[in-house]
């Protein structure tokens, strides 16, 4: 099963949802915008596939990251972005958010605002999630 077939958290503001849920119709999708709620959520159920923001319960996306690899060594984690970071420093800070991802190991790092915010981005964003997600290893 891939991870588009499987349960998805995405712990994302509301706009970075609303973002995505086309990209995930027909999906088991949980969403959480607080550390509280995403932990909650890991406690509940196994996730295939998780998603956080740049933007996350202010800020936290790196906690965050560090209780999903906790959680489940295995779990595919995938970083987006869907709203510009404050100041002048621009692609700058986008590089170096990638960098902390990567460095935190997520699987990937994905910029929504490098997509048209229309059915045509939506699918293209679909089809990239669609790519990053593979079988999970048997256990």
């Amino acid at each position: 099963m891939s991870a588009m077939q499987g349960h998805v958290l995405l712990a994302v503001s509301a706009q970075t949802r609303r973002r995505l849920l086309p990209a995930f119709a027909g999906h088991g999708l949980a969403w959480a915008q607080t550390v509280g709620e995403a932990r909650a959520a890991l406690s509940a159920q196994r996730f295939d596939l998780a998603v956080v923001g740049s933007h996350f319960d202010e800020s936290h996306t790196f906690e965050i990251v560090r209780d999903l690899r906790r959680a489940d060594p295995e779990l595919r984690i995938v970083c987006v972005r869907s709203k510009p970071f404050p100041g002048a420093l621009g692609r700058w800070t986008m590089n170096a958010f990638r960098a902390a991802c990567e460095a935190e190991g997520v699987c990937a790092v994905v910029d929504l605002l490098d997509y048209p915010d229309d059915d045509a981005g939506n699918r293209a964003i679909g089809a990239l999630f669609e790519r990053l997600s593979s079988p999970r290893a048997a256990a």
